[in-house]
C-alpha cells in the first residue's frame, strides 16, 4: 500500500470511528461545546487532506487558515490541529500534501527527484548560475545561487561516488560566499546545504535522505562559533522533537561540528582579530547547559559521540568567547584544511 492509499484509509477510519461514537449515546453526551469546535477543525482538516491527495494538490500552512479564518481565529490554532491531526494517525505531514514555505538551499554534486516533478533535478545545473565577464571580456560564469529545497519532499537522488562529503552551513551569508568563491568546483565533489539559520523540517529530510542513501559520506556543519550555531550543529545530529508535529526520526548520525579555530589559535595565525571577539551572554550559557540536558536524556547518542558534543560545549565554555564565522580571513582555504584533518 502506498502513502497516499494509507493516509486516505487511515483518515477513512477516523472519521467512521467519530461517526459511530455520534451515535452512541453515552459518548455523545461526553462531548461539550469547546470538544465540538476542535472537532469541527478537525475534520475541516481532513476535508482539505482528502481534497490534496485525490486531486495531487499540495496547500501551505498559511494557506490553510485563510481557507477559513473564523473558524480557526490564528494561523497558530490551524497549525495545532493539523499538528494534532499528524499525531493521532502517525504521519508525517509532508505525506498529506501540507507543506510549510521553502528555505533551505542546496547546491552540489547530486541529482534530485523531487515528489512534484518527473524530471531529475542536476543541483549543478547550468541555470543556477550567473554569467560575467573578466579582465580579458571573455564570458565566464560566477556560482551565486542554489537550488530551493522542495517542500514536498523527494522520491529519489543520485550521488556521485566521487562526492567528498556533504557541509551543512548555518548561515545563508557563508553559504553563498563558498559559492561565489567556486568552492565546490575547488575542493569538491562535495555537496553544500543551508537552511538560512535554524533547521526547518524539509532541510533536515532531504539530509537525512542524502545519510541513508550513502551511508559512508561524512557529513560536516559550518556555523559561528557561539552557542547558538553549536544547537545549530546539535538540532541536526539530535532525534527531531515537535510538540505539534508526528515525524519520523530524520537525524544524522556522526555529523562533525566545525570550529575552524578556537579564539586562541585564530589569533595565534592571525586569521582573527581582539576585535572579532564578544564574551559569552547567560543565554549562551543556558543554550549549551540545554544541550548537554538533552545529551543526557536523548538515547541516540554513543558514549563517544556524547562525549564529543559535551567536550565542544565545555571548550566552548572555557574561553568565555564568541565570534561570526564570516570574521576569518580567507576563511575558504581555512575550512578546506580543516575539513582535510577531519576526513
Amino acid at each position: 500500500m502506498d502513502d497516499e492509499t494509507d493516509v486516505i484509509s487511515v483518515l477513512e477510519k477516523l472519521v467512521f470511528s467519530f461517526i459511530l461514537k455520534l451515535l452512541d449515546k453515552k459518548q455523545k453526551k461526553v462531548i461539550s461545546k469547546n470538544n465540538i469546535i476542535e472537532i469541527t477543525r478537525l475534520y475541516y482538516i481532513i476535508e482539505i487532506i482528502l481534497k490534496n491527495i485525490n486531486g495531487n494538490i499540495y496547500t501551505t500552512l498559511r494557506q490553510i487558515f485563510y481557507t477559513n479564518p473564523q473558524l480557526f481565529i490564528s494561523q497558530n490554532i490551524s497549525n495545532r490541529t493539523i499538528g494534532k491531526l499528524t499525531q493521532i494517525i502517525k504521519k508525517p505531514r509532508e505525506i498529506l500534501n501540507i507543506y510549510n514555505s521553502p528555505k533551505g538551499i542546496i547546491r552540489g554534486n547530486l541529482l534530485l527527484k523531487e515528489r512534484n516533478l518527473s524530471d531529475w533535478i542536476d543541483c549543478m545545473s547550468i541555470f543556477e548560475v550567473e554569467p560575467y565577464r573578466n579582465k580579458d571580456y571573455f564570458y565566464l560564469f560566477k556560482i551565486t545561487r542554489g537550488h530551493l529545497i522542495c517542500p514536498f519532499g523527494i522520491i529519489d537522488l543520485k550521488i556521485p561516488t566521487t562526492v567528498k562529503y556533504v557541509l551543512i552551513i548555518e548561515k545563508e551569508t557563508v553559504f553563498f560566499k563558498l559559492l561565489q568563491s567556486n568552492f565546490i568546483f575547488k575542493y569538491g565533489p562535495l555537496i553544500l546545504i543551508t537552511a538560512k539559520g535554524f533547521p526547518d523540517i524539509n532541510t533536515r529530510q532531504l539530509i537525512y535522505e542524502i545519510q541513508k542513501k550513502n551511508k559512508t559520506l561524512k557529513f560536516f556543519c559550518l556555523t559561528d562559533y557561539d552557542a547558538y550555531g553549536l544547537n545549530v550543529a546539535f538540532t541536526y545530529s539530535a532525534k527531531f522533537e515537535s510538540k505539534v508535529y508526528y515525524m519520523d526520526d530524520i537525524s544524522i548520525n556522526n555529523l562533525q561540528w566545525i570550529s575552524i579555530f578556537t579564539p586562541e589559535e585564530g589569533i595565534r595565525k592571525k586569521a582573527l582579530k581582539e576585535t572579532d571577539f564578544s564574551k559569552l551572554s547567560l543565554k549562551d550559557i543556558r543554550i549549551m547547559d540545554n544541550i548537554c540536558t538533552k545529551l543526557k536524556s536523548n538515547n541516540k547518542f554513543g558514549v563517544s559521540e556524547t562525549n564529543r558534543w559535551i567536550e565542544q560545549v565545555n571548550n566552548m565554555k572555557k574561553s568565555g568567547i564568541k565570534y561570526e564565522i564570516d570574521a576569518i580571513a580567507d576563511m575558504e582555504k581555512h575550512l578546506d584544511t580543516k575539513i582535510k584533518e577531519l576526513l
